[in-house]
């Protein structure tokens, strides 16, 4: 494919065109040239980009499908599909399905079926069989197939022996335990935050001490085992100041938050929304300005979407009974960029989405420099709107009609140009 992109501002820190309005020139999926002004050659496709930019492709670190076996929430095609309409070029595929991506096998079917699309799907292999937390997978196996690190998912690694053996093996090739800060096995039928809200609702709650245990346990092992480990869905600012003074300490620990502990807080359950039931839950107004401290000094590494599809059934029911997660691909630039507005400047939101999960799985970095492979998100970071029509198959979308500021245009990836907007 041949494609000319006029009068661009290139965000990206890795390149010396950063915060440069540039033109960009791409000839079978290679950045040919970047200057102040090209000229359309016969048989580009051109496109006009006033008032927008283009980073790195995005990474997504968090991404569930229903396939193998629960297809009807999501299969890997419209997980494929709905990442690109988010901005993403890569998206990290979780292994809550069943079985749970927990062989080579596994793995492989992931890359194969996926093979050629304009998004890189990186499957995540399981740390336990079916994500039980009894015995440890494959992983050395599923390393070599392609699994770009290990996580139980939505589900915690509970046992702390079972973790501490699960870094100290992945330590042998660099690799990374991804690790979400929740255990049920306190909290019981426990579905939202403990504190006024729950009081109010009458609903028991999950305290956000029980968060900061566990970020204290991960982070204790990662350091005896000096391997690496990845908490994500951080949602309170209790668990996000002992990772701040873990970073400090040296510890090898990095952080992902989702959009909607960022966008939302606890009073969005005043009616019972079963959209808004998560795991971890939303939290107090107090921790959301808190996680967004932690974005703007750095603590924060990442946002994963942490985008969990369910189908009617599963969320149009009594609240203790709905699945857990949030639909979040096609919105969480916006939602994130919302949020933000104010704390960071755009090139700390992209890092979040570009850099950020690339260094947290391993994945080789990506720039916008003449003879590089393009790979890019196009986006514009002060679009208003709202979305109401969706690609994913899930239908718990919480961002629909939300007022949102930012959002991606196009992108390439694979010598593929799709556009999300008419230009």
């Amino acid at each position: 494919m041949q494609l000319l992109i006029q009068r661009i501002r290139i965000v990206d820190p890795a390149s010396p065109h950063h915060f440069s309005v540039r033109d960009i020139r791409i000839s079978n999926g290679i950045i040919t040239a970047i200057s102040e002004k090209l000229h359309a050659e016969e048989g580009e496709t051109l496109w006009q980009a006033d008032g927008s930019s283009v980073s790195p492709g995005w990474v997504d670190l968090l991404a569930a499908s229903g396939d193998p076996g629960q297809e009807y929430r999501e299969d890997l095609h419209s997980l494929a599909a709905a990442a690109v309409a988010g901005g993403y070029t890569g998206v990290a595929v979780m292994p809550s399905t069943h079985p749970a991506l927990q062989t080579k096998a596994d793995i492989e079917y992931v890359i194969h079926k996926t093979a050629g699309k304009a998004v890189e799907c990186y499957p995540l292999g399981a740390v336990t069989r079916n994500r039980d937390g009894k015995e440890l997978t494959e992983i050395y196996d599923m390393r070599s197939a392609g699994a770009v690190a290990f996580t139980d998912a939505d589900l915690p690694v509970a046992d702390a022996g079972i973790m501490l053996r699960t870094l100290q093996y992945v330590k042998q090739f660099d690799g990374t335990i991804i690790n979400v800060p929740s255990d049920h096995r306190i909290v019981g039928n426990a579905t939202i935050n403990e504190g006024v809200m729950s009081t109010r609702l009458g609903m028991y709650g999950i305290p956000d001490v029980l968060e900061e245990v566990m970020v204290e346990r991960d982070i204790l092992l990662a350091e005896y085992a000096a391997s690496k480990v990845h908490i994500t869905g951080i949602s309170t600012a209790r668990a996000l100041d002992r990772i701040r003074l873990a970073k400090q300490k040296g510890i090898q620990v990095t952080c992902s938050v989702t959009p909607y502990h960022l966008y939302f807080d606890e009073e969005m359950l005043g009616d019972y929304d079963t959209n808004f039931k998560v795991n971890p839950p939303l939290r107090t107004a107090r921790d959301v300005a808190a996680l967004k401290e932690g974005v703007t000094d750095g603590t924060i590494d990442a946002v994963a979407s942490f985008h969990i599809p369910w189908d009617t059934d599963a969320k149009a029911c009594e609240f203790e009974y709905a699945g857990f997660g949030m639909a979040t691909l096609e919105t969480c630039f916006g939602a994130v960029c919302s949020a933000l507005t104010g704390y960071v400047p755009v090139d700390k939101v992209i890092q979040l989405f570009t850099s950020g999960p690339r260094n947290i799985l391993g994945l080789p970095p990506v720039s916008i420099a003449e003879g590089q492979t393009a790979n890019l998100t196009l986006f514009n970071e002060t679009d208003a709107w709202t979305r109401s029509d969706f690609v994913s198959k899930g239908v718990n979308q919480a961002f629909a009609g939300q007022p949102l500021t930012g959002r991606p245009l196009a992108t390439f990836f694979a010598n593929q140009f799709v556009t999300l907007i008419n230009n």
